[in-house]
């Protein structure tokens, strides 16, 4: 009743910033020598009314006890362990035990600046907007990288431009802030283990009327020995390919204009992963055979996308002549 009584007086706008409780959703497995780092730049947020919810999905590496630590020394954390479920499953226990009247998903491995909900609260009174999404340095072991896109791509936008943004420049859910009310009743699909975010990510902005794209990078994306090794070809990302049965009738009936631009991102995700498969040792054979098969149905509609450079039409083009010789080529000039 608490939380309900104040859920309701923030959507009447009766509450100071300072008053918005925001939950954090942090699933973890094995993160690494990363996340303490995740965890501090969240207790030590200067904007303090948080929920940090840690959901262990079974971590053998120690970091349970890491997770705990933290929960014994600040209370604004809340820890769950459950059995190794995935990813979407943590993150769906999160959203179901979640008090908040905004909602915000992090990587384990990754991080935030310390002012970061600060600064998010204070877009969202100023820009009176449902959603704020924000960009992110990719961070490596020696430097980062700051991500920018043209400075038209940022500001104020409708929802056929955030579906827009969506598809082209910010394809994951991790660095936006979402009111309660779009994150109601809605889950990570458990079925899907590549791509999910993005997938959550579009059902969510379909929810909102209004939302601003900020050009302050907050988000720090940890590229590391440790997410490298997680990145290699694990046969559960082909369960990408189950977005097409999802996100066709999506796009066909509320945004037809954008259908060539979800054919694009699915085309270039499965050059993707043919490339992390080419690139093991593993005979996948078979994956190969399939994933080629799927890829051709996307290919004649992603070519058209106006959006997409001439470059990666080419790398289109060559795949489909030939998934091998484009390998090779990647590996000498884009890799």
């Amino acid at each position: 009743m608490f939380y309900e009584n104040r859920r309701k007086k923030a959507e009447k706008g009766i509450y100071k910033m300072q008053e918005y409780l925001i939950s954090i959703i942090v699933p973890f497995y094995n993160p690494g020598g990363n996340f303490r780092r995740c965890l501090d730049s969240l207790i030590h947020q200067t904007y303090g009314n948080l929920e940090i919810i840690l959901i262990d999905d079974g971590s053998t590496d120690g970091s349970y006890e890491i997770a705990k630590e933290y929960a014994q020394i600040d209370k604004r954390v809340v820890l769950e362990k459950q059995k190794n479920s995935g990813v979407s499953h943590a993150r769906n226990r999160g959203i179901q035990i979640a008090h908040g009247d905004y909602f915000s998903f992090i990587d384990s491995d990754d991080y935030l600046d310390l002012d970061t909900y600060e600064y998010l609260l204070g877009i969202l009174n100023e820009k009176k907007v449902d959603v704020v999404n924000y960009e992110h340095y990719i961070t490596y072991p020696t430097h980062e990288v700051e991500h920018k896109l043209l400075d038209s791509d940022y500001g104020w936008r409708d929802k056929k431009g955030a579906q827009y943004q969506l598809l082209y420049n910010v394809q994951f859910a991790c660095n936006k802030l979402f009111p309660q009310k779009i994150i109601q009743g809605l889950t990570f699909d458990e079925s899907i283990l590549r791509g999910e975010d993005t997938l959550f990510a579009k059902m969510a902005l379909d929810r909102a009327e209004s939302f601003w794209f900020d050009k302050r990078p907050l988000y720090h994306y940890v590229q590391s020995e440790e997410s490298a090794v997680r990145g290699k070809f694990r046969k559960s990302q082909l369960t990408i390919m189950r977005l097409y049965d999802v996100c066709i009738p999506f796009y066909k009936e509320k945004y037809p204009e954008l259908l060539n631009g979800f054919f694009s991102y699915m085309a270039g995700q499965l050059i993707s992963i043919f490339y992390d498969m080419w690139s093991d040792e593993t005979d996948f054979k078979d994956e190969q055979s399939e994933l080629v098969k799927v890829y051709e149905k996307y290919y004649k509609e992603a070519i058209k996308c106006k959006e997409v450079s001439k470059k990666q039409k080419l790398k289109y083009r060559i795949f489909h002549w030939s998934p091998m010789i484009f390998c090779r080529i990647h590996k000498i000039l884009w890799k």
